[in-house]
């Protein structure tokens, strides 16, 4: 039967009442983030409130209030996004308008904000609301560090939490201090606000010298109205998984672990006792709200009466197939031994050139890897510096003078080689740039840019299947290095990845644009000639951003898809590698990963994150078969907890990978040398 436009209209408003009609809206939780994050990075974040009784909900493509949410939700989860640091979507005035309705309804608002040099415009935008509400509640611009946390952890060492008991039960509880991942400084304007406090000896970064933050507030609540509002920030809330950016988490600390699932899931229970709420103060005197002096301009788009069609949202915590808890197609090498990889690059820089490593510290490199246990050599081979078109003649002779050093030296060891291409590093022809949500021309080139492809991927490809083709028995699998984020800034910089990273929020420059519109069936003029600033916006409103980004990720795919066909019609059996700064969660990395995936092998992975089994199983559910080496920094080898780091690098995950050293600097906590090889024994035993 064929229904009219506006029938259908009225029954597409109509629907989620209808749903929501069956479930009690206290249990129903909509959990939102600007940063427009895959599912499986917020499995964490979702499970503690899943426990404590809630319904979750994930709408991540229209990542804003809408008036039909209001009598459907009673709480929400708002992960604030990234810019202007990094490309997201970010609150906009209806927003701000809807969060006074809903907390002065009776609902509950929590602020995840993001930090650690990221996030500091919906931050600002954040704290101009609080004021607005009398909150008195603030959030600083500065990470909380502690030098002197007491389990190695990689990355930048983060202060722990010890929670402040509130009231009766479930936040009345007394626990021991528990890692909480990344947090600011929140101020408040009573102590009797404040849900958790950082270490006595946490610190902040300032442009003269550490300011020390004993004790220091970092989770706020506070009642607006008949609601309530709760201030942390959404590393915190994320603490026990794989998150959009690498985990601090101290992952042997499984004791302390359990505390921090124990105080979120309190915040969740409390959250849903409006009688355990009057132990914070209520708001005071509100100020009045300006948001026209924001670092940027923040959108005035007024709130919609419902999402746009084509938006849908889903139940979180996702929970993988059992089937798929473990790789197929693993070869027998890979399940006896493990991944068990040094990772560094072949070549070393002189004066910003690529130059063979001397005899005497490639001999060294290689007895390292004898008696320290390893079975894979990997990293940057500069395979780019093989191509005869574009490298100059004495970059061609480095490469090929070091590729001949590697092979006479490996050949006669037990360790295989994995040449790799870093995308990071390569010089790559001119291209178009590739542009933000705002229209802003971003660092990186355009992701379907001709020169990004045929300039910087394709010869370096052709380049390691050569090389894989030539050296059948040492070379068993090629490599491309994605880049690191800046996981320890300089205290001046901010804390941004590598210039050439792509994530969601990104990507709308003309080649991806046209391509993509084209894709959909949406081509023509009028959106066409659409300039920058108004295309994400634009797609976002009519619903199809959706469609938009899986558009983007089968192009990448596409041409991953081409390279891959092109390597192995000179080596059939090589496998891939891929190293990442976090799990595969955007489309840029899961298109390459699609691209390369193969039915009869799998992809091996190497990322920071340890805990990625639930991560894996939902990604080989979507036809990506992987296995995953964890990170092993060398200050992780000096934990007592031997039974837990064997326990997860080798069951949990598939082995681990070492970083070695970079642009000729040593790798941050490294350990002399006997030592570290006397410990990596031990871990291989």
């Amino acid at each position: 039967m064929n229904h009219s436009p506006s029938a259908r209209t009225a029954v597409r408003l109509i629907t989620p009442f209808l749903v929501a009609a069956c479930q009690p809206q206290a249990r129903r939780l909509l959990l939102l983030d600007l940063a427009l994050s895959d599912p499986v990075v917020l499995n964490s974040t979702a499970r503690p409130w899943a426990d404590a009784g809630y319904n979750v909900q994930y709408r991540r493509f229209y990542p804003h209030l809408t008036r039909a949410d209001l009598p459907q939700f009673r709480t929400l989860v708002c992960l604030l996004g990234r810019e202007p640091e990094a490309a997201s979507d970010a609150l906009t005035a209806g927003d701000v308008a809807l969060l006074d309705e809903w907390v002065r309804r009776g609902g509950v608002v929590v602020l995840g904000y993001d930090g650690d040099g990221e996030g500091y415009l919906d931050r600002w935008t954040a704290n101009r609301w609080l004021a607005y509400e009398g909150a008195g509640i603030s959030i600083g611009d500065r990470v909380l560090e502690d030098t002197t946390a007491r389990v190695m952890m990689t990355g930048r060492a983060q202060p722990w939490a010890v929670a402040r008991p509130v009231g009766d039960e479930p936040l009345g509880s007394a626990y021991d201090p528990f890692p909480l991942d990344r947090n600011h400084v929140v101020v408040a304007r009573e102590p009797t606000q404040l849900l958790a406090l950082t270490s006595h000896r946490a610190f902040v970064r300032t442009s003269r010298a550490p300011a020390p933050r004993p004790d220091a507030g970092i989770a706020a609540a506070v009642r607006i109205g008949e609601g309530l509002v709760v201030v942390i920030s959404r590393h915190a809330l994320g603490t026990l998984g794989p998150q959009y950016r690498p985990s601090t988490t101290p992952f042997l600390a499984t004791g302390p672990l359990a505390d921090t699932y124990a105080f979120l899931r309190a915040v969740a229970r409390w959250t849903r006792r409006p009688a355990e709420w009057a132990h914070v103060p209520p708001a005071t005197h509100r100020a009045s709200l300006a948001l026209q002096d924001a670092p940027l301009p923040v959108e005035l788009q007024p709130p919609r009466l419902a999402p746009p069609p084509g938006v849908d949202a889903i139940e979180l915590p996702a929970v993988p197939d059992k089937k798929f808890a473990r790789p197929a197609n693993v070869p027998d090498w890979l399940r006896q031994q493990g991944l068990r990889v040094l990772w560094t690059p072949l070549l070393a820089m002189r004066e910003e050139q690529h130059v063979p490593r001397p005899h005497a510290t490639l001999d060294s490199l290689v007895t390292f890897l004898d008696v320290g246990g390893f079975n894979l050599l990997s990293g940057d081979a500069y395979p780019e510096g093989a191509d005869s078109l574009h490298a100059r003649w004495w970059e061609r002779d480095a490469v090929r003078r070091a590729w001949s050093d590697a092979v006479s030296r490996l050949g006669p060891t037990s360790v295989a080689w994995i040449p790799a291409f870093d995308y990071g590093a390569a010089r790559l022809p001119p291209a178009d740039s590739s542009r933000g949500p705002r229209g802003e021309a971003l660092p990186a080139p355009c992701v379907l840019d001709t020169a990004l492809w045929v300039g910087g991927f394709a010869p370096a490809a052709t380049a390691l299947g050569r090389l894989a083709a030539e050296q059948r028995t040492l070379v068993i699998a090629l490599g491309f290095d994605l880049g690191d984020p800046l996981r320890d800034p300089p205290p001046t910089s901010p804390s941004r990845p590598h210039g050439r990273s792509y994530g969601m929020g990104q990507e709308f420059c003309d080649a991806a644009w046209r391509r993509s519109l084209t894709h959909l069936g949406h081509g023509g003029a009028e959106l066409d000639s659409l300039p920058y600033a108004a295309r994400y916006a634009t797609l976002r409103e009519a619903g199809l951003l959706p469609l938009y980004y899986r558009a983007l990720e089968d192009a990448v795919a596409e041409r991953a898809g081409t390279l891959r066909d092109r390597i192995l019609r000179q080596r059939r059996d090589v496998y891939f590698a891929f190293r990442l700064p976090q799990p595969p969660a955007d489309w840029f990395s899961l298109g390459l990963l699609k691209g390369f995936a193969l039915p009869d092998r799998p992809l091996l992975l190497f990322t920071p994150e340890a805990q990625t089994r639930d991560v894996l199983g939902l990604l080989r559910e979507r036809g990506l078969n992987a296995v995953h080496a964890i990170e092993l920094a060398p200050a992780l080898l000096r934990t007592r907890d031997w039974a837990g780091l064997k326990r997860t690098v080798f069951e949990e995950n598939d082995g681990f990978w070492l970083p070695g050293e970079t642009g000729g600097t040593k790798t941050p906590g490294r350990l002399p040398a006997d030592s570290l090889v006397r410990l990596l024994r031990r871990l291989a035993r």
